[in-house]
Parts: C-alpha cells; structure tokens; sequence
C-alpha cells in the first residue's frame, strides 16, 4: 500500500494488536478462495529460433516513431553481455520490409523503363539523360525532407517514388519537343529556347496542380501524410529546375553530332523547285 504519511499514520497496526492479546478482524484466505498448486508449462520466446525477451512501448498520438525511437536509444546504455543482442521492430522493422519489397521487383522496372525511353527516342544517350534527371529528381526530394525536418519513413519512400515519375515525364517532353525540331536539332539555341517555352507550359501546370493538390496534407500536420506530400510536392517543384536548365544543355551536349550534321545538311539543301527554276 502506498500513500502519504499522514494517510497512513491512522491506520491501526495489526502486528502490534495481535502481540498484545487482540484478535484479528480478518478473514483467512482459504474462507474467500481455494488454494492450490497447479504444474504449468513454461512459455520460451523464440524468434527464428532463437530465444528472446521482447520490450514494447507506444507512442503518443502525433509523434513521430523515427524520432521518439532515437530519442529512445540515444538514452539507453545498454552493456549487452555476450551472445546478446538488440533488435528494434516497428516502424524501423516494417520499413525495411517495405524497402525490401519495393527493391525486389526493382531491375524488371529499370529494365522496361529504359527499353521504352529508348524506343521513345531511339538513343541510348538522351535516355541516360533521362536516368540523370530520375537521380536528381530524388536527391531534391531528400533535400526538401532535409529542409523542412521530415522523417525519411515509408511513405517518404513511396513519395520519392512519384517525385521520379513525374520528374521523367517532364524530360520526356522536353526532349520530345528538341529532338522533333529540326532547328533544334542543329543546335540552334533560339529554336532550343523556343521549344523549352512551349513545353514549359504543361510542365509548369502539372507542377502546380501537384503541388497545390499535396499542400492540404503538408499544412493539415500529423505523422503520416506530411513526409509523403512533401517528398512529392517538394521533388516536383524543384525539379522544373531540372528540367529547364539541366535537361536543354544536356540535350545540346550529348546529341549525335552525325545526327546534326545531317540536319544542317538538309537544312542547307536547295528545294528542288528552287533548283530548276535557277535553271
């Protein structure tokens, strides 16, 4: 029984009435149950066969797992003896299984993906510069994570996964437009700018509609949905970057030159019509 002093104090002391000659005003245990010893099977925690003593906690509502469990571990000294260990489940636990399960199917997707980029613009090169822009495409979305101080969870991960996407598809336009344009093709940079600009439009309405779609979930706060909007919103509005000053100028690098010389040269071709009448 535990209480304040002056709770207690009160109370009347039963070893001392007893060793004075009072009776007890109790009950003995065996009016009010049955007592008996019953032989029961031990339970052993095991784990892939090994056995093991498991320790659980839980999180207050809004907190963040990733956080509270290094604040967690940063606290604890634990001097494991030997043969020992500490395994931490949970939000860590589950997200390497999802990490695991994304990479499995991971080389069949990288091998279809750049077969229909290269069939898109039958070039090995301007398809590496589509793989470039995917990198940095996720590398800003770990930087706007950074930034604003998100966890790097699951749905970080699958966001960084949508950030790529829509991050290709606006080096896909562009590249599009470029290599469709004979002008463009020459290396001409007024044609290249001029291209850039009527892309520009889908690019910068598709940015804005996602980013506009996601802030409700960045600004309504929590745990869950922030890390996610952000990986998307932020990987989407800082890659335009990419795509209007990284994607024209690697155009511009890496296009065949035999491609180019051919373009100049039916460029500069005399029109046939022209050909005869100067006759």
């Amino acid at each position: 029984m535990r209480g304040a002093v002056a709770v207690l104090q009160p109370l009347p002391d039963q070893r001392a009435e007893r060793r004075a000659g009072h009776s007890f005003p109790g009950l003995p245990l065996s009016a009010v149950a049955d007592i008996r010893l019953e032989p029961a099977k031990p339970e052993i925690t095991r784990r892939n066969g090994e056995r093991t003593n498991t320790l659980q906690a839980f999180v207050q509502p809004q907190a963040l797992p990733e956080e509270v469990l290094a604040e967690a571990l940063s606290r604890l000294d634990l001097a494991l003896p030997p043969g020992y260990r500490l395994e931490v489940g949970g939000d860590s636990d589950a997200r390497s299984d999802v990490v695991t399960n994304l990479i499995a199917p991971l080389g069949l997707i990288v091998t279809l993906s750049i077969a229909t980029v290269v069939l898109t613009f039958s070039s090995f090169r301007l398809t590496a510069v589509t793989f470039v822009v995917a990198i940095l495409s996720a590398g800003l979305s770990f930087l706007s994570l950074a930034v604003f101080n998100y966890p790097f969870g699951i749905t970080a991960i699958i966001g960084v996964i949508g950030s790529i996407g829509v991050s290709i598809n606006a080096a896909l336009i562009i590249l599009s437009g470029l290599q469709a344009d004979p002008a463009a093709r020459t290396g001409d940079t007024g044609a290249m700018a001029r291209v850039v600009m009527d892309s520009s439009r889908h690019i910068l309405s598709t940015t804005v509609t996602t980013f506009g779609g996601f802030l409700p979930l960045i600004l309504g706060g929590g745990g869950f949905w922030p890390p996610f909007a952000m990986s998307i919103a932020g990987g989407v509005l800082l890659s335009t970057v990419v795509s209007f000053y990284f994607t024209p100028q690697m155009f511009a690098l890496v296009y065949p030159p035999r491609g180019r010389r051919e373009t100049r040269r039916d460029a500069g071709a005399v029109p046939p019509g022209l050909k005869l009448a100067a006759e």
